[in-house]
C-alpha cells in the first residue's frame, strides 16, 4: 500500500468542511471576536432609541471618543433638551456634565450600571471596551458550520455580567448575540447584531439590539452612523477640564 505524504493528508483535511475551525478552542474564539470588538481608540457618531413599554420611544443622537477601558467622552448632540449633555469616563468614575446649569456630578461604583436615559445600554456598557478573554474562562456548547456558541463565566463575581451566552459568526469572528445573566445566572438582557460592516480590518457590528430581560417590551436600538479607529489622542483630552470645554471635543 503506498503511504499518504502530508502534504496530501493536509490537502484531505482543508477538504473536510469545518475541520478547521472545529479545531479552534473556545478561548481561540473569544480572541477573534475581542479582535473585532475591542477599540483600542475611536472616534464615532451613533443613534439610539429607546422602546418604553408604554409604547412611547425616544431617540437621540450622540459622538463620542473611547480608548479602550479607560478613557471615554460622549457627548449628546440632540434631542435639543440634552444636546450638549456630555459624560467623561476615566477607569471607574463617570462625570456627567450638564451645560444648561454648567453643573458636573459624579457617578461610581453599582451606578455605573444604571441605564442612559433609560436605555438598556448602562453607563458602562456605553464607554467601555474591554477585551473578554482577560475577563472569562470560556466553554463551547454547540457548533455549527457556520456559528459556535460558547458559554462564558468571569472571573470576578463582582463584574456586571458574571456569565454570559454568547453566539459567533465563524467566518467573521463577531458575536451575533450575546445573553448577559447575573451571578445567580439569571438572564438580565440580550443583544443581537441587526447589522455589521467591514470597517478598515475588522468585522464590526453597526447596528444592534438590546432587549431587556427584566422589563416587558422594553428595548433600545443603538446605531454607528460613522465610527473611525486607532485614532489619535493625549491624555488632556479626558479630564473634567476638557468635559466643560465649550466647543467641539
Amino acid at each position: 500500500m503506498k503511504s499518504i505524504t502530508p502534504i496530501f493528508a493536509l490537502t484531505l483535511l482543508l477538504m473536510i468542511p469545518g475541520l478547521a475551525s472545529a479545531q479552534r478552542t473556545a478561548m481561540e474564539w473569544l480572541d477573534a471576536v475581542d479582535r473585532n470588538q475591542v477599540m483600542e481608540s475611536a472616534r464615532y457618531t451613533s443613534e439610539m432609541t429607546v422602546h418604553l413599554p408604554s409604547g412611547q420611544e425616544r431617540s437621540f443622537k450622540m459622538k463620542g471618543h473611547t480608548v479602550g477601558d479607560k478613557y471615554a467622552l460622549v457627548e449628546y448632540t440632540a434631542p435639543a433638551r440634552d444636546a450638549g449633555t456630555r459624560y467623561l469616563r476615566r477607569d471607574d468614575q463617570m462625570w456627567i456634565y450638564f451645560p444648561r446649569v454648567d453643573r458636573t456630578m459624579l457617578i461610581q461604583g453599582h451606578m455605573l450600571r444604571e441605564g442612559m436615559q433609560g436605555s438598556d445600554m448602562s453607563y458602562e456598557d456605553m464607554t467601555q471596551s474591554t477585551a473578554w478573554a482577560d475577563q472569562y474562562t470560556a466553554e463551547i456548547t454547540a457548533e455549527t458550520d457556520s456559528t459556535v456558541d460558547i458559554r462564558l463565566a468571569s472571573k470576578d463575581m463582582t463584574v456586571s455580567y458574571p456569565f454570559r451566552e454568547i453566539s459567533i459568526d465563524k467566518t467573521r469572528g463577531v458575536a451575533t448575540r450575546v445573553l448577559n445573566f447575573d451571578a445567580s445566572q439569571y438572564p438580565i438582557k440580550e443583544i443581537k447584531v441587526l447589522e455589521m460592516r467591514r470597517i478598515s480590518d475588522r468585522w464590526f457590528p453597526v447596528s444592534t439590539e438590546i432587549r431587556s430581560h427584566l422589563t416587558e417590551d422594553k428595548w433600545t436600538r443603538f446605531n454607528i452612523i460613522d465610527i473611525e479607529f486607532d485614532v489619535p489622542y493625549e491624555e488632556s483630552d479626558f479630564t473634567k477640564a476638557a468635559l466643560e470645554k465649550v466647543g467641539e471635543f
